[in-house]
Protein backbone atom coordinates (compact mmCIF):
# COMPACT_ATOMS: atom_id res chain seq x y z
CA UNK A 1 0.00 0.00 0.00
CA UNK A 2 2.92 2.16 0.79
CA UNK A 3 4.09 1.75 -2.18
CA UNK A 4 1.56 2.28 -4.16
CA UNK A 5 0.85 5.58 -2.47
CA UNK A 6 4.39 6.74 -3.08
CA UNK A 7 3.74 5.93 -7.13
CA UNK A 8 0.49 7.63 -6.90
CA UNK A 9 2.25 10.95 -5.24
CA UNK A 10 4.64 10.74 -7.94
CA UNK A 11 2.20 10.30 -10.81
CA UNK A 12 0.58 13.64 -9.35
CA UNK A 13 3.58 15.45 -9.51
CA UNK A 14 4.60 14.42 -12.87
CA UNK A 15 1.03 15.67 -14.10
CA UNK A 16 1.38 18.76 -12.08
CA UNK A 17 4.67 19.75 -13.96
CA UNK A 18 3.96 22.64 -16.17
CA UNK A 19 5.86 22.59 -19.08
CA UNK A 20 7.17 25.21 -21.09
CA UNK A 21 8.27 25.48 -24.83
CA UNK A 22 10.45 27.71 -26.00
CA UNK A 23 11.51 28.61 -29.91
CA UNK A 24 15.00 30.16 -30.97
CA UNK A 25 17.02 29.32 -27.63
CA UNK A 26 20.29 29.22 -28.63
CA UNK A 27 21.10 32.77 -27.84
CA UNK A 28 19.50 36.25 -26.67
CA UNK A 29 16.05 36.34 -25.19
CA UNK A 30 15.00 32.67 -26.20
CA UNK A 31 18.26 31.68 -24.14
CA UNK A 32 17.02 34.18 -21.39
CA UNK A 33 13.83 32.94 -21.36
CA UNK A 34 14.68 29.17 -21.09
CA UNK A 35 16.70 29.53 -18.60
CA UNK A 36 14.27 31.98 -16.67
CA UNK A 37 11.39 29.13 -17.16
CA UNK A 38 13.27 26.29 -15.74
CA UNK A 39 14.30 28.34 -12.72
CA UNK A 40 10.76 28.70 -11.88
CA UNK A 41 10.24 24.92 -11.77
CA UNK A 42 8.81 24.50 -15.62
CA UNK A 43 10.11 21.67 -17.66
CA UNK A 44 11.55 23.48 -20.74
CA UNK A 45 12.29 22.46 -23.87
CA UNK A 46 14.70 25.00 -24.94
CA UNK A 47 14.57 23.98 -29.03
CA UNK A 48 16.59 25.79 -31.64
CA UNK A 49 17.28 24.71 -35.20
CA UNK A 50 20.87 24.10 -34.79
CA UNK A 51 21.33 22.06 -31.70
CA UNK A 52 25.03 21.85 -31.76
CA UNK A 53 24.73 25.42 -30.07
CA UNK A 54 23.40 24.37 -27.16
CA UNK A 55 26.83 23.84 -25.13
CA UNK A 56 26.03 26.89 -22.83
CA UNK A 57 22.12 26.09 -22.00
CA UNK A 58 23.32 22.21 -21.44
CA UNK A 59 26.11 23.81 -19.47
CA UNK A 60 23.93 25.84 -16.69
CA UNK A 61 21.27 23.50 -16.74
CA UNK A 62 23.58 20.84 -15.38
CA UNK A 63 25.24 23.28 -12.97
CA UNK A 64 22.00 24.14 -11.57
CA UNK A 65 19.93 21.10 -11.78
CA UNK A 66 17.76 22.90 -14.14
CA UNK A 67 15.29 20.58 -16.03
CA UNK A 68 16.04 21.26 -19.65
CA UNK A 69 15.43 18.97 -22.84
CA UNK A 70 17.57 20.66 -25.98
CA UNK A 71 15.51 19.86 -28.75
CA UNK A 72 16.03 20.60 -32.65
CA UNK A 73 12.97 22.50 -33.98
CA UNK A 74 13.22 24.91 -37.22
CA UNK A 75 10.06 26.83 -36.95
CA UNK A 76 10.57 27.29 -41.27
CA UNK A 77 9.65 22.79 -41.98
CA UNK A 78 6.59 22.08 -40.98
CA UNK A 79 7.95 18.52 -40.36
CA UNK A 80 10.63 19.93 -37.89
CA UNK A 81 7.50 21.67 -35.99
CA UNK A 82 4.94 18.45 -36.13
CA UNK A 83 7.86 16.10 -35.00
CA UNK A 84 8.79 18.35 -32.19
CA UNK A 85 5.36 19.31 -30.73
CA UNK A 86 4.55 15.17 -31.23
CA UNK A 87 7.52 14.45 -29.35
CA UNK A 88 7.15 16.79 -26.00
CA UNK A 89 3.31 15.73 -26.25
CA UNK A 90 4.31 12.42 -26.02
CA UNK A 91 6.69 12.69 -23.02
CA UNK A 92 4.74 14.75 -21.17
CA UNK A 93 1.12 14.75 -22.69
CA UNK A 94 0.82 18.46 -21.84
CA UNK A 95 2.45 21.66 -22.93
CA UNK A 96 1.43 24.90 -20.83
CA UNK A 97 3.18 27.40 -22.33
CA UNK A 98 4.19 28.20 -25.61
CA UNK A 99 7.17 31.08 -26.60
CA UNK A 100 7.60 32.10 -30.24
CA UNK A 101 10.72 33.76 -29.97
CA UNK A 102 12.52 32.70 -33.05
CA UNK A 103 13.50 35.16 -35.87
CA UNK A 104 15.88 37.25 -37.73
CA UNK A 105 16.07 40.32 -39.44
CA UNK A 106 17.25 41.98 -42.83
CA UNK A 107 18.72 44.99 -43.55
CA UNK A 108 17.66 46.89 -46.74
CA UNK A 109 15.01 49.91 -48.57
CA UNK A 110 11.49 48.34 -49.78
CA UNK A 111 13.49 49.06 -53.36
CA UNK A 112 16.43 46.84 -52.48
CA UNK A 113 14.50 44.12 -50.80
CA UNK A 114 13.29 40.88 -53.15
CA UNK A 115 10.24 39.44 -53.42
CA UNK A 116 12.26 36.34 -52.30
CA UNK A 117 13.58 37.92 -49.04
CA UNK A 118 10.85 38.66 -48.05
CA UNK A 119 9.37 35.83 -48.32
CA UNK A 120 12.01 34.30 -46.37
CA UNK A 121 11.68 36.79 -43.80
CA UNK A 122 8.13 36.00 -43.24
CA UNK A 123 8.66 32.38 -43.65
CA UNK A 124 10.19 32.58 -40.45
CA UNK A 125 8.83 35.36 -38.32
CA UNK A 126 5.31 34.84 -39.48
CA UNK A 127 4.60 31.37 -41.27
CA UNK A 128 7.02 29.98 -38.36
CA UNK A 129 4.96 31.08 -35.80
CA UNK A 130 1.45 29.93 -37.25
CA UNK A 131 3.07 26.25 -37.65
CA UNK A 132 3.25 26.58 -33.61
CA UNK A 133 0.39 27.49 -32.71
CA UNK A 134 -1.13 25.35 -35.17
CA UNK A 135 0.38 22.30 -33.14
CA UNK A 136 0.26 23.59 -29.53
CA UNK A 137 -3.45 25.37 -29.78
CA UNK A 138 -5.59 22.70 -29.82
CA UNK A 139 -3.99 20.72 -26.81
CA UNK A 140 -4.64 24.07 -24.55
CA UNK A 141 -7.88 24.44 -25.54
CA UNK A 142 -8.95 20.71 -25.16
CA UNK A 143 -7.36 21.30 -21.45
CA UNK A 144 -8.88 24.98 -21.08
CA UNK A 145 -5.81 26.64 -19.84
CA UNK A 146 -2.41 27.59 -21.45
CA UNK A 147 -0.54 30.53 -22.37
CA UNK A 148 0.83 31.48 -26.00
CA UNK A 149 3.88 33.92 -25.89
CA UNK A 150 4.97 35.92 -29.40
CA UNK A 151 7.78 37.55 -29.32
CA UNK A 152 7.27 40.70 -31.59
CA UNK A 153 9.59 43.96 -31.78
CA UNK A 154 9.01 47.80 -31.17
CA UNK A 155 9.24 47.70 -34.99
CA UNK A 156 5.68 45.68 -34.98
CA UNK A 157 4.21 49.18 -33.85
CA UNK A 158 6.11 51.35 -35.63
CA UNK A 159 7.87 51.08 -39.27
CA UNK A 160 11.50 52.22 -39.37
CA UNK A 161 13.61 53.00 -42.53
CA UNK A 162 16.05 49.89 -43.88
CA UNK A 163 13.76 47.31 -42.07
CA UNK A 164 10.44 47.31 -44.50
CA UNK A 165 10.65 43.10 -44.46
CA UNK A 166 11.24 42.96 -40.36
CA UNK A 167 8.85 45.33 -38.95
CA UNK A 168 5.96 44.23 -41.55
CA UNK A 169 6.46 40.83 -40.36
CA UNK A 170 6.44 41.67 -36.73
CA UNK A 171 3.46 44.01 -37.62
CA UNK A 172 1.62 40.51 -39.49
CA UNK A 173 2.87 39.04 -36.29
CA UNK A 174 0.49 41.68 -34.32
CA UNK A 175 -2.20 41.32 -35.99
CA UNK A 176 -1.86 37.58 -35.81
CA UNK A 177 -2.14 37.72 -32.03
CA UNK A 178 -4.77 40.17 -31.81
CA UNK A 179 -6.83 37.75 -33.62
CA UNK A 180 -5.83 34.38 -31.44
CA UNK A 181 -6.52 36.33 -28.69
CA UNK A 182 -9.64 36.46 -29.29
CA UNK A 183 -10.26 33.10 -30.52
CA UNK A 184 -8.73 31.58 -27.67
CA UNK A 185 -9.89 33.73 -24.55
CA UNK A 186 -13.72 31.31 -24.11
CA UNK A 187 -10.94 28.52 -24.09
CA UNK A 188 -9.11 29.85 -20.75
CA UNK A 189 -6.36 30.20 -23.09
CA UNK A 190 -4.08 33.77 -22.88
CA UNK A 191 -2.10 35.25 -25.83
CA UNK A 192 0.47 37.68 -25.31
CA UNK A 193 2.70 39.83 -26.95
CA UNK A 194 5.69 41.30 -25.85
CA UNK A 195 7.45 43.96 -28.15
CA UNK A 196 11.23 44.24 -26.71
CA UNK A 197 13.32 47.69 -28.10
CA UNK A 198 17.00 47.05 -28.18
CA UNK A 199 18.49 44.72 -26.14
CA UNK A 200 21.93 43.91 -25.52
CA UNK A 201 22.05 40.44 -27.43
CA UNK A 202 23.63 39.27 -30.43
CA UNK A 203 20.85 39.59 -32.50
CA UNK A 204 22.06 42.27 -35.23
CA UNK A 205 25.10 39.95 -35.76
CA UNK A 206 23.54 37.12 -37.96
CA UNK A 207 21.62 40.22 -39.45
CA UNK A 208 21.63 39.99 -43.57
CA UNK A 209 21.59 42.68 -45.63
CA UNK A 210 19.48 42.47 -49.10
CA UNK A 211 21.54 41.44 -52.10
CA UNK A 212 21.15 44.71 -53.47
CA UNK A 213 21.49 46.84 -50.68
Amino acid sequence: MIKNHHKNIKSQIIDEEKVAVITGTSSGIGFETALAFAREGYYTYATMRNTSKSDNIKEISQEENLKIDVLELDVDKEHSVKTAIKQILDQKQRIDVLVNNAGWGIWGCVEDVSIDEFKAQFETNFFGIIRLIQEVGPTMREKGSGTIVNISSYAGRIGFPVSPAYSSSKFAMEGLSESLRLEMAPFGVNVIIIEPGIVNTNFFKPMKMAKKS
